[in-house]
């Protein structure tokens, strides 16, 4: 059995139609056939004894039987017929053989038909991408996932811990659609990476550390953040933040440090929401309520 695609049984009644609506000789029935890449083989010949009808009743069965089902034919035949707009005037006009009207009709008929053909393979076809895009997604979170789950070992020193956990963080903002910069140093300083969101530039430091021990280091980054032109800065500690560490960053302060935690990359990693929309909440609140550690699932302040 062929694996060719099939041109739909509707079309090829609706150019069948349309042949013997526009030709009237067999002859020039032929020579369309003839002019669409019909194989000569297949063709019979104008003196043949058949109808009109049959004619072209025969030559699209031996089409629908060859190994690629005529597909490449019809293609052509839908092509030229769907667009079709000379009416032979000696067989309309002189002998009144064939009807404009019926023959626009049968033109018109044909078009809608392959519209309609069309709308149906592009919705199969929109429907397939985004199965496919739901299915890599799905994927690439699985992944993540195990990436993540990997940082909580016990067989590893906190050096190879931070360092795996960096690893992650940029690999899950990529395939979140936010390129994260790879680490780099300044005077006296070392920042974890940088990314830009909603045309502003954040620099990101990611900590794997006890909420009680998270004070000094992140006013520490703060204070990068305030060192920079415009700066904004996204601080990541997995466990937590303690109430005394966000005091110090918004007591007084212009805020430009958002804070996020691993129960905020655990939703994204459920697909509970996505690191695009996490973010836009986290700076929002920041901007109009001036709280920095929120829950962008549940649109909660956290402390």
């Amino acid at each position: 059995m062929s694996t060719a695609p099939e041109i739909p049984l509707d079309l090829r009644e609706r150019m069948h139609a349309c042949i013997l609506a526009l030709f009237w000789p067999k002859k020039k029935i032929i020579e369309f056939l003839n002019d669409v890449g019909v194989p000569q083989g297949l063709l019979p010949s104008a003196e043949s004894e058949m109808s009109r009808r049959d004619l072209v009743t025969d030559v699209f069965a031996k089409l629908g039987a060859s190994p690629d089902r005529g597909h490449a034919v019809f293609q052509a035949m839908i092509d030229q017929l769907s667009t079709w707009s000379y009416f032979d005037p000696y067989y309309f006009d002189t002998l009144k053989k064939l009807d404009r009207g019926e023959a626009a009709k049968q033109i018109d008929t044909l078009k809608r038909a392959v519209e309609r053909r069309n709308a149906t393979t592009e919705r199969r076809r929109t429907t397939a991408a985004e199965t496919n895009k739901k299915y890599v997604a799905a994927s690439d979170l699985a992944t993540l996932k195990r990436a993540f789950q990997k940082t909580f070992g016990d067989d590893m020193t906190p050096q190879q811990r931070g360092r795996l956990f960096e690893v992650f963080l940029r690999e899950l903002f990529l395939r979140q659609s936010i390129k994260m910069g790879d680490p780099f140093r300044l005077v006296g300083e070392e920042i974890d990476g940088s990314f830009k969101f909603e045309g502003e530039n954040y620099i990101v430091e990611a900590k794997w550390q006890d909420p009680s021990t998270s004070t000094q280091q992140l006013y520490v980054f703060a204070h990068k953040v305030d060192g920079k032109m415009y700066g904004r800065g996204l601080f990541i500690s997995v466990n937590g933040f303690s109430n005394e560490s966000i005091k110090a960053i918004v007591h007084g302060k212009h805020i430009q440090t958002i804070l996020m935690d691993g129960e905020d990359l655990s939703h994204v990693l459920e697909d509970r929401i996505s690191l695009e929309a996490l973010l836009d909440y986290k700076v929002r609140a920041a901007q109009t309520r001036g709280e920095v550690y929120v829950c962008s699932l549940r649109q909660t302040a956290k402390v």
